[in-house]
């Protein structure tokens, strides 16, 4: 599983900050990672999340930030994994500790980077995700 330095320090910062931040790993290719823009990204303000991040993986290097203004996915910061698009079998990354087998995959992080909950495998709802979101704000 390769793992991604620079992209894990950049991830870092970010949900290591006071309060609860989301990360999605997504291609602009995958169909199941646009099927979520309308219902879920589009209107992201309103999750109340404290930060929201695209992590563009598999597109040769390439940002997808295109395909999210096009989509009606403004706003959300974007970082880049570097490399072409590995076959299926060979489609295995670690972010922050996490292994991404699989796009979308949408993280939550809370208490100055701790995992709170991983949608790892595909589409989530709006409602899973807010839901999940409550649950990291909460003070359990």
């Amino acid at each position: 599983m390769i793992e991604h330095a620079s992209t894990d320090a950049a991830l870092r910062e970010i949900v290591s900050a006071d309060g609860v931040h989301v990360v999605h790993v997504w291609a602009p290719w995958c169909d199941n990672s646009l099927h979520e823009h309308e219902p879920i990204w589009s209107d992201w303000q309103s999750l109340s999340a404290d930060s929201v991040t695209f992590v563009t993986v598999w597109n040769e290097g390439e940002s997808g930030a295109e395909t999210l203004r096009e989509t009606g996915v403004e706003g959300v910061r974007e970082l880049v994994v570097p490399g072409p698009k590995p076959e299926k079998p060979d489609r295995r990354i670690r972010l922050l500790g996490v292994p991404v087998t699989w796009i979308p995959t949408t993280l939550v992080f809370n208490r100055n980077g701790l995992l709170a909950t991983a949608f790892a495998y595909g589409e989530a709802s709006r409602e899973q995700l807010t839901e999940a979101i409550a649950g990291a704000r909460s003070s359990w």
